[in-house]
């Protein structure tokens, strides 16, 4: 479903993606892990077409994807959800509004139709009472369940995650993991940009462990927890794991 090859992006002098090739299966719940800096983040955002390849392919069921040509573009976002570290939701926007407003002027839903997806969705996570409410009058783990169903409005085929739970408050972290891993069940393909590693543990069919820039290691979450083939996964997990 996701295939990229050779991928490099830099800023400045700085080699944020230094020669990577990464696939992931339709289906597949793929774990991305590493410090901070590594170039997880650049990659989901490279794979999401938020930052552009400098060289290298990316493909998208078999799709050569250009995120320079417009028809490409839509293809792949149509795709495709992102959710980010921060929300991103509208502050002058109620939850119902923040999770409409793109299916209808982007995709051309109707209205009604939109909020009677939009409210299906929001009882689905015990959030329908929110609707009116504007961000700021939300948890930090509501905000984040809202700015996930708001990606499920279009259908995408594969969900982007990254490093959802970061801005959350300890308390509130169970409430989001919970929800992703409810879409990991459903057979969606997901790629999650974690620092949670025992939850990456329980979730991931693979886990792939990226370091300046470079794909390190990559392996099935017992393979990797139990017995990490490099030194430098070694290190990493010695210092997160206790």
């Amino acid at each position: 479903m996701i295939d990229i090859q050779h991928a490099v992006k830099k800023f400045g002098e700085l080699k944020a993606l230094d020669d990577v090739s990464f696939h992931v299966d339709t289906g597949e719940v793929v774990c991305v892990i590493g410090p901070s800096g590594s170039g997880k983040s650049t990659l989901c955002r490279c794979i999401a077409g938020l930052e552009i390849l400098d060289s290298g392919t990316l493909t998208v069921d078999d799709k050569v994807v250009d995120y320079n040509d417009p028809s490409l573009r839509k293809y792949a976002n149509e795709k495709m959800g992102f959710v980010f570290q921060h929300f991103n939701l509208f502050p002058h926007l109620s939850v119902l509004q923040n999770m409409t407003l793109a299916p209808i002027q982007v995709q051309g839903m109707k209205q009604d139709e939109a909020e009677a997806k939009a409210l299906t969705l929001l009882k689905r996570i015990g959030l329908e009472e929110k609707k009116d409410k504007f961000p700021e009058q939300l948890s930090g783990g509501q905000k984040q369940r809202v700015a996930i169903v708001r990606s499920l409005m279009r259908d995408p085929e594969i969900m982007l995650f990254d490093e959802p739970t970061s801005a959350l408050d300890p308390e509130m972290v169970k409430e989001v993991l919970d929800m992703i891993g409810e879409l990991a069940t459903t057979g969606m393909t997901l790629v999650l940009v974690t620092h949670e590693m025992g939850f990456a543990k329980k979730i991931a069919k693979r886990i792939v462990f990226v370091d300046e820039g470079k794909i390190v290691e990559s392996g099935t979450p017992a393979d990797f927890f139990s017995a990490p083939k490099t030194e430098r996964a070694k290190s990493f997990l010695g210092k997160v794991l206790y």
